[in-house]
């Protein structure tokens, strides 16, 4: 045990070849559990467990804020990776602390029911606050194990095979909160103190996993103060740009995000097991797309990645508008298979891209620096998105915008409902409008290894259709598909260039 403890805080001064390997496989293993953590002890399951003790809809936007709120604690880490440069054991620490606290979360059903709400929301803060600690040192340590070269091959793996996990667990997780439901309604909080326990488990192997990580002695200047490490990013240009863009698309992903299986669950009215359904089914088109993302990623640049991948999410925000109309109808679960599907297929690259293009961006001697500023810009804009939304919802609670379309004759009259939004709907419609002004800033941003938009774009087209290939056999069928669509997105993107002024400085 003591030479394990001790161990935490040796380092390397060059990764070799077989550090580089082993590196790379207990990053894997770590993603890998960390995802069945967040399977299990986040997404439907903690959404559900707060609506079970009572929570309001203010209250679920605030587990949201406290998330993204608590990436403030990336001040003090930065200071302590500034003062103490051992990045793996702050993490080690300070990340199987923030997944132990759960336990007390795990509790609830037990010890704190009567106050169920305000432990939730109190454990959750601590935990979050002692995880977010850790993000310099961890984003650091990516930089100097992960070549650049290998980002995309390495996150994709990592992503892909953390989803096949999270896969299963999360379909079984819902099929077991409702059998338990079925079985002793009464009991049913217990159900999800269970999958929170399994949840910790995973925390625990992931906490292992970057334990043993190799570490190359942390490349520092002895010059560069703290306050030179928050204030340089900013007055790199290019580096501005990119903070411009993640605080209007955080600020968009984080209005609509939280409340998506609130609106499942209460505005549509449909079970647990069927949004634990359509999450895998997000999961699965995630998982199909992984690979495609990582070698466009690798080939070309995280930029054009996100440029495409970006606009493909929002599209499938805007589309839960059409989910009701006013109400539950025919097309529904139709609608939100495809809507789960979509979000995961540009979810796939925006997750890959995002954290990529900001690690390349950040040189090597203060990354910590330029990545903890990174974090912070989307914290505090996403933090106020889920606020923005309760606001929001609230002024358009007793607001309806509906457009129909009629038709009558002799015989008969017919209405149909083309557009109806209300509450939450007009929500996802002001989120997709920002973040659709996101990726009109994301132009702006400059990326060692872009190459013509022409030829990376036709590259993604054919990229991401490649999995549907299988679907005919008539090769001509895919052209047709696809050469409309490349043509509207070049259209698009020249119209918009002569339209848009030129980028601040």
């Amino acid at each position: 045990m003591k030479n394990l403890f001790t161990g935490l805080f040796e380092t390397t001064d060059q990764l070799s070849e077989q550090d580089a390997k082993r590196g790379s496989r207990l990053l894997i293993m770590d993603g890998v559990c960390a995802t069945g953590m967040g399977a299990l002890a986040g997404g439907p399951f903690l959404a559900a467990f707060a609506l079970a003790i009572g929570a309001s809809n203010y209250e679920i936007g605030m587990l949201a804020t406290i998330g993204l709120l608590s990436q403030l604690m990336q001040l003090p880490g930065l200071a302590l990776i500034n003062f103490f440069p051992k990045r793996r054991a702050i993490v080690t620490l300070f990340a199987g602390a923030s997944r132990l606290l759960w336990l007390f979360i795990v509790l609830i059903p037990l010890l704190f029911v009567n106050r169920g709400m305000t432990f939730l929301l109190q454990w959750f803060l601590i935990s979050a606050l002692v995880g977010a600690a850790a993000g310099p040192a961890w984003n650091s340590l990516l930089r100097d194990i992960v070549p650049k070269e290998s980002f995309g091959r390495v996150f994709a793996q990592r992503m892909a095979m953390g989803t096949v996990l999270a896969l299963g667990l999360t379909l079984g997780g819902g099929w077991f909160v409702d059998r338990w439901k079925a079985v002793s309604p009464d009991t049913a909080l217990y159900a999800y103190s269970c999958l929170f326990g399994v949840g910790i488990v995973f925390g625990v192997l992931a906490t292992i996993a970057v334990s043993r990580l190799p570490e190359p002695t942390m490349k520092r200047n002895a010059d560069t103060s703290l306050l030179d490490l928050i204030v340089d990013p900013v007055k790199d240009a290019n580096f501005r740009k990119l903070l411009v863009f993640l605080a209007f698309w955080s600020f968009a992903v984080n209005m609509a995000g939280p409340f998506f299986v609130i609106y499942m669950l209460q505005r549509i009215g449909i079970s647990l097991s069927l949004v634990t359904l359509l999450t895998v089914a997000s999961q699965m088109a995630n998982l199909l797309f992984l690979k495609v993302w990582g070698k466009l990623a690798d080939r070309y640049s995280c930029k054009s990645v996100l440029a495409v991948s970006g606009p493909l999410f929002l599209v499938s925000v805007l589309a839960w508008c059409f989910t009701t109309m006013p109400e539950r109808y025919f097309f529904t679960i139709p609608l939100l298979f495809a809507i789960h599907a979509l979000s995961g297929i540009g979810l796939a690259g925006v997750n890959i891209s995002a954290a990529g293009i900001a690690l390349k961006l950040s040189p090597s001697e203060k990354a910590h620096g330029y990545m903890t500023v990174f974090g912070l810009v989307g914290a505090l804009a996403g933090a106020c998105g889920p606020l923005m939304s309760g606001l929001l919802a609230d002024f358009f609670a007793a607001r309806e915008l509906g457009l129909s379309l009629n038709w009558s004759d002799p015989a008969r009259q017919l209405s149909v409902h083309a557009v109806d939004l209300k509450a939450l709907d007009f929500v996802f419609l002001i989120a997709f409008v920002v973040g659709m002004f996101a990726m009109r800033r994301l132009a702006a941003v400059k990326e060692e290894g872009e190459v013509p938009h022409d030829k990376v774009l036709g590259e993604l087209l054919d990229q991401v259709f490649m999995p549907f290939r299988m679907v005919s056999s008539v090769e001509g069928l895919r052209n047709r598909v696809a050469q409309p669509v490349a043509s509207l997105l070049r259209a698009t993107r020249k119209r918009r260039e002569k339209e848009a002024p030129g980028p601040p400085a």
